[in-house]
């Protein structure tokens, strides 16, 4: 009888306790699913595999209609002026960074785009500058990358706007074509374009550089190899659009699988190669590519650069954006009241800035969404 007593008070004990503990772990799903509902973590969407093969849209119309932009003139305040020759310039945080031909390094505030400061000395001496280029830096370390295409020098550019050298990239005295887009995979590989897609690995004191795509376009092979490069490593992607041909390719980082989007643009006019400043009475189609996160934004003129000079001297300025997911899918065409070859894009605003010559304060800010 004792016994008998003595586990049943047991089992009493046991109950009690497993109560108590269903009714914390129902009261611990309770506050976790509230707290999750009050503040969801934002997944990574991972995109779909990469449709492979060659889609042809003459005539189609795979934007939808056009939708105009128009642009607000940013007039710097404190008289700084400047002229800038191909700029081209990263968006980091606060702060917009900008190279250009001939020049030092400029920063400015973002989003109010006023000067902030110079970096660097225009020259030919050590640690001097003469064809300067920005790029976007993934280590965290540096706030950007800043590259001598003449020296082959690539620089860090910390938080407070001091540089320091950290190697010597190609062996050759000018990559001009080489390095025209330069992009940083991690802070010992980056990808370029050298008549094919390339890529860089810094191994120690050794540069190991690999072919990874031909961009040769069998159909016109009288076309230059000459385009705009963007890569997104956090899917596994990059895109390449010829300047001469209305053709777009996006492929995975290994180019294992190739989706081309061909226009059928007009034949290119092999001859002008011959002539001085031949390319210049050919159309323009692609010219800058702009990557983010989930998509890429390509400029595109779609006229001759002579024509294009004379329409912004009569005050007839304009220019499209195209906007492609980046399993190479178009979502958007947008129309812009101003004309620039290299824009910057502010991924978290989605504020589009871009540097037009042909203004003494050569900012103008338009709004994407």
């Amino acid at each position: 009888m004792k016994n008998y007593l003595f586990y049943s008070f047991l089992m009493l004990i046991s109950l009690s306790f497993y109560a108590c503990s269903s009714q914390n772990k129902k009261t611990e799903e309770t506050v976790s699913k509230a707290l999750s509902e009050e503040n969801p973590i934002e997944q990574k969407k991972e995109l779909p595999p990469l449709e492979e093969g060659e889609v042809f849209l003459k005539g189609e119309h795979p934007f939808g209609d056009e939708i105009p932009l128009t642009g607000h003139h940013v007039e710097e305040v404190d008289t700084f002026i400047f002229k800038p020759q191909e700029p081209r310039m990263i968006i980091e945080g606060d702060r917009l960074y900008m190279s250009s031909m001939g020049a030092p390094y400029f920063v400015f505030n973002f989003p109010e785009l006023t000067y902030r400061q110079t970096i660097g000395t225009v020259g030919n001496g050590p640690d001097e500058f003469f064809l300067p280029y920005v790029l976007k830096s993934p280590d965290g370390i540096n706030s950007c990358y800043l590259y001598e295409r003449s020296r082959n020098n690539l620089y860090g550019l910390d938080a407070h706007g001091e540089m320091h050298f950290i190697k010597k990239l190609f062996d050759g005295k000018s990559p001009f074509g080489e390095t025209e887009n330069l992009y940083a995979i991690d802070d010992h590989t980056f990808m370029y374009v050298k008549n094919a897609i390339m890529r860089l690995t810094i191994e120690g004191d050794s540069i190991v550089t690999k072919d990874i795509y031909p961009l040769r376009l069998k159909n016109a092979r009288g076309v230059p190899i000459t385009g705009t490069f963007a890569v997104n490593p956090t899917h596994n992607r990059m895109v390449y659009a010829y300047k001469y041909a209305k053709i777009v390719k996006f492929m995975d980082l290994e180019a294992q699988t190739i989706r081309t989007l061909n226009f059928q643009q007009s034949s290119f006019d092999e001859k002008t190669l011959n002539i001085a400043d031949g390319l210049d009475q050919n159309v323009t189609y692609y010219m800058e590519a702009i990557p983010t996160e989930d998509y890429v934004y390509i400029t595109y003129s779609g006229r001759t650069p002579m024509v294009v000079a004379n329409e912004v001297n009569k005050g007839n300025r304009y220019m499209y954006i195209e906007k492609y997911d980046w399993n190479g899918n178009p979502i958007s065409i947008y129309k812009l009241n101003e004309f620039s070859v290299y824009p910057a894009i502010d991924e978290d605003s989605l504020q589009l800035v871009l540097c037009c010559y042909y203004y003494d304060d050569p900012f103008v800010v338009f709004h994407l969404e």
